[in-house]
Formats: C-alpha cells, structure tokens, sequence
C-alpha cells in the first residue's frame, strides 16, 4: 500500500494521497467520486483497487450488515495491511457502531454534519493515524466499552503517560489537542500510542482506549 506518514513539518492539506469509495446507492457514489477527483490533492480509485489505497470510505443512508460486509472487504482478517476506513452515514446506534468499529472502522462521519470537504479533512486525519468521531459518538463507544463484563481494577500494564494520553482520546480529543493538553509534541503522543499498539497488539487507538477502560485504566 502507497501510505506515509505526514511529519510536522509538512503541510498537512497538501500532501497528496489516494482514497477509495463506495455507496449503498448509485447516485450518492457518483455524486462523492465527482466531488472527491475535483479536490486538490485527492486520487480516487476504483473500490476494486482498495487495497492500493491510503483511505476507504463506506457511504450509507443507514447501517446495514452489506454495510458492514463492505467494511470488511477492506480489512478482512489482517487489518493492520489495510487502508483506514471511514463510514459516512446518516445515524449510526450504539450497537451498530459497537460492530463497526469491531470490524476496523476508525472513524465514522454523520452525512447531516459534514460536506464534501469535511470527509477530505477526515480522510487526512486518518491517513495521520486519527479517529474522527463526533462527540456524541465518543461518549457512547466509551459507555458502552465501560458496560462491558470483565472490566477490573487496573491491570492494564499501561504508564502513567500512557493513560493520561488514552483519557483525553476517549474524552474525543485529537492528537494536536491531547499534546496541548499535556503539554508534549505531537510526535511524543504518536510515539507513545504507537507503542501502546504494538506492545499490546492492537490495531488502532480506538483499540487501546477500549483495552485502557477493559482493564479498569480509565
């Protein structure tokens, strides 16, 4: 896959990549892929090329198991190779998106309260390894996560830094707000959510938040 990071240093809306799409109807999907090959620094492939792909984007009026089967067309059974997945929907529940996050969606866009070139912003965020979510959304994953048989008292494994960063992420901050808040680099927060990831064998971070509350961290 043709993915790279984005350093601080770079202009973030400039960096060129590509994405792929599909839609539960016709016209909404040749609606977005007329929009998207219009904006600057945007490549669309065909969904039969996900895979090549920087970022996936799943377009629904409702959620729906083809909806759900769509995801996992990109992330199938190793989603650590596959591009990030956004889901743009109209409404979302909390058990949908339970599932949907389950099966490797990062981020999930409501079609009522964002345009055309807020999916192009999200797009970006996810290629720098974000989850957009909209607040109401971050509370709910986070309550329902919290809901969960099995959580104890702190067994996670996980730092002081290293909880103080998921908190903020659960409570739906972004990377550049959790590093003003803590007062680190952007790069010191990748850092260290990258190596929560991988010393636990997660996928995203949205995975690490749901290990921190699981095991009693948050």
């Amino acid at each position: 896959m043709a993915t790279r990071a984005i350093g601080e240093g770079e202009n973030r809306d400039a960096v060129p990549f590509t994405l792929t799409l599909t839609a539960s109807d016709v016209l909404t999907e040749e609606g977005a892929q007329a929009y998207l090959r219009g904006a600057s620094g945007v490549r669309v492939l065909p969904w039969d090329d996900r895979h090549d792909a920087d970022v996936a984007l799943v377009l629904a009026h409702r959620v729906t198991p083809a909806t759900l089967t769509r995801v996992e067309e990109v992330t199938g059974s190793d989603r650590e190779q596959g591009p990030p997945v956004l889901l743009v929907v109209d409404s979302i529940s909390e058990r949908h998106l339970w599932h949907a996050v389950h099966r490797g969606v990062v981020g999930v866009l409501l079609r009522g309260e964002v345009g055309y070139a807020d999916i192009v912003r999200a797009s970006r965020r996810a290629l720098r390894g974000e989850s957009p979510l909209p607040p109401t959304l971050v509370r709910a994953l986070v309550e329902r996560l919290r809901s969960v048989p099995g959580r104890r008292p702190d067994s996670s494994g996980l730092s002081a830094r290293e909880v103080d960063v998921l908190r903020l992420l659960a409570e739906g901050l972004s990377t550049t707000e959790v590093a003003g808040r803590l007062n680190y680099s952007e790069r010191t927060i990748k850092n260290v959510l990258h190596e929560v990831i991988t010393r636990l064998g997660l996928r995203n971070r949205t995975q690490a938040v749901a290990y921190a509350i699981r095991n009693g961290a948050l």
